[in-house]
């Protein structure tokens, strides 16, 4: 009886091991099936929600006074600029840039909250100088606010709490520390931004906010396309050769600002994260806008 009972203990304990490595084997198989599906998917493409896009609910955002929606930015590095075989000169030499966590808004300033400052501060209206075609299709209430100098933006921003990002903050927030070449990626995505044509659907200006699918890493419409953007720095075609790490800010004097973005009016070239455009701060123009930053106060 005990030889039996030690024969049948044995079998059992076997068999046992047997099922625990044929269980172990399935769920590596599993496991190397499932990354095998992911692999060559970009980061942004395994984050999808029920919509078919990206789910930017991961990133966090607060509502501010003026009526916009800002993005917070985490802090961490980037590479900024364009490598030696995809840019402009002074898009180079691309660089590694550190910056803290910001916060920008998600969608560029509309005629509608600029009439709000205007009406709170009597600022003067902006001013368009030169568009061939009825100023009524660029100037409603819910299009991007355009015919704005530099310094029209900053002040809004100081009226609002906010300021004008910087231009390493800007591209960050265009490009995500993947330093994408567009807002969605690497590779350019017809009718994705409000471009030159009227192929995306719109002649000139589009309400901020309709093209889902060209939203940037962290979730902002239109950084390329609809409006180009005026940022803080000042324009320096050299300033990447010797851009500080942390926190570069530009030049701390110049003749020109800089704008970011591409507009409307713009190819797909000129609307690469890392395209920089500079024009002068009383300028304005039917293809510029902004949009707004802010610090992270201490706690949030």
């Amino acid at each position: 009886m005990k030889k039996d009972a030690f024969y049948y203990g044995s079998l059992i304990a076997f068999a046992a091991f047997i099922l625990m490595i044929v269980i172990f084997i399935y769920e590596a198989w599993k496991t190397s099936r499932s990354d095998s599906k992911n692999q060559g998917i970009p980061v942004d493409q395994t984050q999808k929600g029920k919509s078919g896009f990206q789910d930017f609910s991961r990133y966090k955002t607060i509502p501010t006074e003026d009526g916009s929606e800002m993005v917070l930015i985490p802090e961490g590095p980037f590479q900024m600029g364009s490598p030696a075989s995809g840019g402009d000169l002074d898009e180079m030499p691309q660089h590694p840039v550190y910056l803290p966590a910001f916060y920008i808004d998600q969608k560029e300033v509309t005629q509608a909250q600029f009439s709000k400052f205007s009406v709170a501060t009597q600022y003067p209206k902006p001013v368009v100088p030169v568009f061939q075609e009825d100023l009524s299709l660029i100037t409603k209430p819910e299009l991007p606010v355009v015919g704005v100098s530099w310094n029209t933006a900053q002040d809004y921003c100081q009226w609002a709490e906010k300021r004008l990002p910087t231009e390493a903050e800007w591209e960050k927030a265009a490009g995500g520390d993947q330093s994408f070449r567009w807002p969605w990626g690497n590779d350019f995505v017809e009718k994705a931004a409000n471009l030159a044509g009227e192929e995306d659907g719109y002649k000139f200006l589009a309400p901020p906010g309709r093209f889902e699918s060209g939203r940037s890493p962290y979730g902002l419409y239109d950084m390329a396309g609809n409006v180009a953007e005026w940022v803080a720095d000042w324009y320096d075609a050299d300033y990447y050769k010797n851009a500080p790490f942390k926190v570069p800010k530009g030049p701390e004097k110049g003749k020109f600002r800089v704008y970011r973005g591409g507009s409307w009016d713009d190819s797909s070239v000129n609307a690469r994260v890392a395209k920089r455009f500079m024009a002068a701060p009383h300028q304005t123009s039917a293809v510029i806008g902004f949009r707004c930053a802010k610090g992270v106060p201490p706690g949030g």
